[in-house]
């Protein structure tokens, strides 16, 4: 609702499809208050997806959101280097160890409430499809060698591996 207020505050012609991916506990839940709100500017969809299908739906995004939170402030989120495998920049929520692989105005964007991440969303597509910013933040996951399998082998691997 955040965002859908700065979109019609702003006058921006911006229009958000939002994809909310996974089969969790609480997705019926999240269903029906979606379905509850009245938003003119952001087009919400929940599915689970096959691998192949979240690998393609990942490449063609233009932004990430991450929501995970480590229970133990240690583990780091795997959607978001699946997300950087593909050269998508992400805003993810604030813990620990998320530092160790989100650099804030680098390859993505951290935020610690709903309000920094809806004023994040605006800032990152108010002129889109510019965006000096996101096209900076995948330059600079591109030249970091952030690949997918570059991330599995030097963030996740070693995690098995103990």
């Amino acid at each position: 609702e955040l965002l859908d207020k700065i979109i019609k505050k702003e006058g921006s012609y911006l229009k958000i499809r939002l994809v909310i991916t996974g089969k969790g506990d609480l997705l019926e839940v999240y269903e029906k208050k979606m379905e509850q709100r009245k938003l003119e500017n952001i087009l919400m969809y929940t599915t689970f997806l096959t691998y192949p299908q979240y690998a393609i739906l990942l490449g063609s995004a233009d932004l990430g959101v991450c929501l995970h939170v480590s229970s133990s402030g240690i583990d780091l989120p795997m959607k978001v280097v699946d997300m950087f495998g593909c050269h998508l920049p992400v805003c993810a929520i604030d813990y620990s160890a998320l530092s160790e692989l989100v650099k804030h105005e680098e390859n993505g964007l951290i935020f610690h409430n709903s309000g920094e991440l809806a004023q994040q969303i605006f800032d990152l597509l108010k002129h889109f499809p510019q965006s000096e910013k996101l096209d900076q933040m995948r330059h600079y996951i591109a030249s970091h060698n952030t690949t997918w399998e570059y991330e599995w082998h030097t963030k996740a691997l070693p995690i098995f591996k103990r």
